[in-house]
């Protein structure tokens, strides 16, 4: 895991270092992540796109062979071996890079780690004490009880960076050096965005609080419509015939729904960064 995030750790870190925002470099991160999975997104696209084109004979086979299954699948094997079709290709390719974005992840929950190069425990303990945890992340409600020593779990890290700030960097440095770790790597991270979020913060449901708490929330809004817009351009895509129309109009219209659905549920449970 560590050979895959290091280089994307390394580009993180590149594009907060030119722009000096971690909501802008999260915006290009994003882009270039895009674009790299593209092709493997492209693959899993053009193999639903076969198999849709298959419908019509699937169906024919289905009406000659229907009650003999063995027989039928036999014809169907065949059918792929035709048309050198791999049925779970499209399942496959499409799966790869929800596996990757997965395994990107821990670079945004862990930014001590894959930013500042620290992530031995001494040193996230002499971090949490110098910018007293204990008390902030109570204070900040990101936790209800916590303890003097740091646990490095969820989203601990990510909250923990967020505390580091010009008043206290001095003394987290010296710190951290005294704990055996490299001291002049940390640095504080601007988790701004435009001024209105704390991409550290986890939305509530206080609309009232128009400075923080609505940015929160209206990002995972705005994040969400795109699934309203894409998702039947999406599904018009995959129809080729009659068939897959037919197929393709319940699950658009279960997927329109619930997908910005999902989106947002998930969104409200993490930090913004993630969104």
């Amino acid at each position: 895991m560590e050979i895959i995030l290091t280089p994307f750790a390394w580009l993180l870190k590149a594009f907060y270092s030119f722009c000096g925002s971690y909501g802008l470099a999260l915006v290009f991160f994003a882009l270039v992540v895009k674009v790299v999975l593209f092709p493997l997104s492209l693959k899993g696209k053009r193999s639903m796109i076969q198999m849709n084109i298959l419908q019509g004979q699937m169906q024919k086979l289905q009406k000659q062979y229907g009650k003999d299954r063995q027989r039928y699948n036999l014809e169907v094997q065949k059918l792929y071996q035709k048309e050198k079709i791999n049925p779970m290709g499209g399942c496959l390719w499409s799966f790869i890079p929800l596996l990757i974005l997965m395994i990107l992840y821990p670079i945004i929950r862990e930014p001590i780690h894959y930013m500042m190069g620290i992530n031995d425990a001494n040193s996230l303990n002499a971090i949490a004490q110098a910018v007293d945890w204990s008390t902030q992340a109570v204070n900040m409600g990101w936790i209800k009880e916590a303890t003097d020593t740091f646990t490095n779990s969820a989203y601990n890290q990510l909250y923990l960076a967020s505390i580091i700030n010009e008043n206290n960097l001095a003394a987290v440095q010296q710190a951290v050096t005294a704990a055996g770790g490299v001291g002049a790597n940390v640095f504080s991270i601007n988790f701004s965005l435009f001024g209105l979020v704390d991409l550290s913060q986890i939305p509530q449901l206080q609309f009232w609080t128009i400075a923080g708490v609505f940015g929160l929330i209206l990002l995972h809004v705005i994040s969400a419509v795109p699934g309203v817009v894409f998702t039947p351009i999406y599904m018009k895509t995959n129809v080729i015939n009659k068939q897959s129309a037919q197929a393709n109009n319940s699950t658009a219209k279960t997927m329109l729904i619930l997908s910005p659905l999902i989106h947002l549920w998930i969104g409200f449970t993490m930090p913004a960064a993630l969104c």
